[in-house]
């Protein structure tokens, strides 16, 4: 994979392009598969974890979902760190580490 791009809902792989069920904040290419965080918005879940880390092959199809450090209602994932170590911000404070082979959570680190 080479090419990602996005545009609201709309994830363009290398030309094809697939509709997903939220707005995309932001997509990079990570061992060969789009890792999408969605925006937390209006159509983000309120009452329940947004599991909003996912990733996606060249298909579109969805091979994981990121796991959360915690297991509160307000767990969300908020961007990516700058840099290139793929490093992602939670909501709750913390900065994580994923597996981006299997979207498990490899180590978080609480800053607030």
């Amino acid at each position: 994979m080479k090419k990602v791009e996005s545009s609201n809902r709309i994830l363009k792989i290398e030309g094809s392009e697939f509709e997903l069920e939220y707005n995309i904040r932001e997509v990079r290419i990570i061992n060969d598969l789009a890792v999408v965080i969605y925006k937390f918005d209006e159509n983000a879940p309120k009452h329940r974890q947004f599991k909003n880390c996912n990733a996606f092959d060249k298909n579109g199809r969805l091979i994981w979902i990121a796991q959360h450090p915690t297991n509160m209602t307000a767990d969300s994932y908020v961007e990516f760190m700058k840099g290139n170590k793929n490093r992602i911000w939670n909501f709750g404070g913390f900065i994580c580490e994923l597996d981006f082979q299997n979207g498990k959570l490899k180590n978080a680190e609480f800053t607030k």
